[in-house]
């Protein structure tokens, strides 16, 4: 037995502890613990798994409210939670000396942090591996090296800089939230669903505003439930949720312990999450819905799975499909819109038709149901009349019929001679009517100067092809350069807009500067010549 050497009272004490905890058999084998040599180390506790304790083996602890690289526990605080601080700190392994760091506290004393968290023993804590301090109040907890969450609490500023409750109003009390190991606010959002991230855009760009909290759970403290965590796929990435909820940090918490998003863009749109956080809604199911088919790709369904279609005569944000029409032809409307995955609301709105009903439009196209559907999944109506199209959400181009309307007034045929016909053409995703030039050749744009300063009149067409309506062939599309830009070409002919064309539908380039010196592009259009 290796000797202790002690004083006093404590001697016999610690004597007595020693004989009882020996017994006849092994007083030979009892060998007291080496000392660590690290002012901090690991220990395993049968309940939480891997702490933080000192050299001696006693608990340290985080508290909640030290949110801001500071300690809140101040006075007679420290009497009951003694502050930790070693001058000359060494750390046992597993742990990582660059995590440590040390502060000077209001009162002047100096006390070391964990990974900006400050450190501090429990007064109750008799022995070594006593953990009597964990959850006091709920804003003490054992410190630990795997914490990927923390439970803090402290008073809400907002990013208008007033001071907000737990209820979002305008007032002064300290509210509990879960923010990451570092100490950054974590939040929700009040229109997403249950696991249904409806903010983040799918290409990301709205990510630095709002960005999604990418966290692999690991250890987490003992107020919060492990079962109420989950993690959802956002386009690729991984996004965790609380209680159904996605979590997101705030662009404009610049410092540990912000909670600014809490007023931004208004009070409660992104409240902090707690316990009392209440599960998130079961999202409604989708009135307009994307769904897959085998020969189309991605269409617009109903709710029920039943195809929505698109019109060619519908060039100007309203309905053509009148009287008799609409018994082929039954008008969607939603009163209540709610769009499915891979669709934007803002691509929808209601017009008002000239009979008197509603409809919902998506991208400025009406949206119809074909009678001849009989069941969902059905797609009869594509290309009947080559004027009726099964709606789709990547369109690039159109296919339109309607009336040619020149610069001058004056309606023209297909020939470009003063007449009424209706006469079929291309047109971009809205609606905007493309044009050739009579003068251009195969894939060579004669009209466009090299510094782009007559482009307002004839502006190019820089559009990146995508799905066509299938009375359109993919391959009598290119691209040629034009000055470093790319333009759109069909059947070699380079596609231009007329600049004057101010309102969706608009064809007044047809007889600008004459009649058939910039015609539409359509079916008919012969290959450019050479």
């Amino acid at each position: 037995m290796k000797k202790i050497i002690t004083k006093g009272a404590f001697f016999f004490m610690a004597l007595t502890v020693l004989l009882q905890s020996c017994s006849s058999d092994d007083d030979n084998n009892y060998v007291d613990p080496e000392p660590s040599g690290s002012t901090v180390q690991l220990s395993n506790n049968s309940t939480l798994g891997s702490i933080l304790t000192d050299s001696e083996g006693k608990s340290l602890y985080f508290f909640s409210k030290d949110t801001k690289d500071t300690s809140e526990c101040l006075g007679g605080c420290v009497d009951i939670w003694p502050i930790f601080y070693s001058e000359n700190l060494t750390v046992g392994n597993g742990l990582n000396a660059t995590d440590f760091a040390t502060i000077t506290r209001a009162d002047g004393e100096l006390q070391t942090t964990y990974k900006g968290w400050p450190l501090y023993y429990f007064a109750n804590d008799n022995v070594a591996g006593d953990t009597n301090g964990e959850d006091v109040n709920n804003i003490w907890y054992v410190a630990k090296p795997d914490y990927s969450l923390m439970y803090a609490k402290a008073q809400l500023v907002g990013h208008d800089g007033n001071n907000y409750t737990s209820n979002y109003t305008v007032g002064d009390e300290e509210t509990s939230y879960i923010v990451d190991v570092d100490g950054k606010t974590l939040y929700t959002f009040i229109n997403d669903t249950n696991n249904i991230n409806n903010f983040t855009n799918p290409d990301f760009s709205n990510n630095g505003v709002w960005p999604i909290a990418e966290i692999a759970l690991d250890q987490i403290p003992s107020v919060l439930d492990n079962a109420d965590f989950g993690t959802i796929d956002v386009y690729g990435r991984t996004q965790l949720t609380y209680k159904g909820w996605p979590l997101y940090y705030f662009g404009q918490d610049a410092e540990r312990g912000d909670n600014k998003g809490i007023s931004f863009p208004a009070p409660g749109v992104w409240p902090i999450a707690n316990v009392n956080t209440t599960s998130a809604p079961t999202p409604v199911p989708p009135t307009v819905q994307l769904s897959n088919d085998t020969t189309l790709g991605s269409i617009l369904t109903d709710s029920d799975g039943n195809t929505l279609y698109f019109f060619s005569k519908d060039t100007k944000d309203t309905s053509e499909c009148l009287g008799g029409c609409v018994d082929i032809w039954p008008i969607f409307y939603s009163d209540d819109l709610v769009v499915g995955s891979g669709l934007n609301a803002a691509d929808f709105a209601t017009i008002t038709r000239t009979d008197g009903e509603l409809q919902t439009t998506y991208k400025g196209w009406p949206l119809y149901y074909f009678a001849n559907d009989n069941t969902a999944g059905d797609t009869n109506g594509e290309n009947v009349n080559n004027i009726w199209y099964v709606a789709k959400p990547d369109y690039s181009l159109m296919y339109v019929k309607a009336q040619l309307i020149g610069h001058d007034g004056n309606n023209y045929t297909s020939n470009y001679t003063v007449g009424d016909e209706e006469t079929s053409y291309i047109v971009d995703i809205d609606g905007e009517t493309l044009y050739t030039f009579i003068n251009d050749t195969n894939n060579t744009n004669n009209f466009t100067n090299p510094d782009f300063s007559n482009n307002g009149v004839w502006p190019i067409a820089e559009i990146t092809l995508d799905q066509i309506p299938s009375i359109l062939n993919n391959s009598d599309f290119g691209t040629i350069d034009v000055y470093g830009r790319t333009q759109l070409t069909y059947k070699g002919w380079p596609l231009y807009y007329f600049g004057q064309d101010a309102v969706r539908g608009d064809n007044k380039g047809v007889s600008f500067p004459a009649p058939g010196v910039w015609p539409i592009a359509n079916v008919n259009t012969t290959t450019a010549p050479n």
